[in-house]
């Protein structure tokens, strides 16, 4: 199966190969002012560093944690199904809010629906309750990947959109490697998987706050 789903990414890859080279020549040719300044977008980027710290812990281990719980197979595959149907209706429920906001009150928000989503199994081993823990997240984590592409495409240039993506990207990456080795640690101390949980419903909520601050460049 891994195998398989490399082979269907170098795939991919070679199929964007050249629509890629166009936007790099479109973006050489471009005017080289008004490009990404980190600076600008800095609460923005803290705020996706901290999405990826947080939201990396629930998907790592809460399985475990369902099953550390007493939940059986055929419940958690039902889980896994109803989280990735969440997923799938996820564009629609908030393309309208990310259209609005053009600072990072839409990265904000899902960082703090997501923090909810995320502390409920840590709360409570309510079966109901863990199904709305895993609906949320599964409705909510991907459109906070969208949420910076809207952020970058509301306030800069086209030429520019490229190197704006590729630095949210840098660091959302550096908060996925962070996150579960930190979170592991802190699992396997007192407090087992839901404290792991709770330090990564507290990196989101942090994210929020970050975020909240970051305001539209025009």
């Amino acid at each position: 199966a891994w195998i398989a789903l490399g082979t269907l990414c170098l795939l991919a890859t070679l199929a964007m190969a050249l629509p890629a080279r166009q936007v790099d020549g479109a973006a050489s040719s471009a005017n080289g002012q008004g490009g990404f300044k980190a600076r600008a977008f800095a609460f923005g980027l803290l705020g996706y560093l901290m999405f990826g710290v947080g939201y990396i812990g629930y998907m790592t281990f809460v399985i475990a944690l369902l099953r550390e719980q007493g939940m059986d197979g055929a419940t958690v595959t039902l889980f896994y199904t109803a989280l990735g149907l969440a997923v799938m209706a996820s564009s629609r429920i908030w393309a309208r809010m990310l259209d609005r906001f053009k600072g990072g009150q839409s990265l904000a928000i899902l960082n703090a629906l997501l923090g909810v989503a995320t502390i409920l199994p840590a709360l409570t081993a309510a079966p109901a309750l863990m199904f709305v823990s895993g609906l949320l997240f599964g409705g909510i984590f991907l459109s906070v990947v969208a949420s910076t592409t809207a952020l970058v495409r509301h306030n800069l240039p086209q030429h520019a959109w490229s190197s704006g993506i590729s630095a949210f990207t840098t660091v959302f990456a550096l908060g996925q490697i962070v996150g579960p080795s930190v979170i592991g640690w802190i699992a396997d101390g007192p407090g087992g998987l839901q404290r792991g949980l709770v330090f990564s419903a507290l990196a989101l909520f942090i994210g929020a706050l970050l975020a909240s601050r970051q305001r539209a460049l025009s």
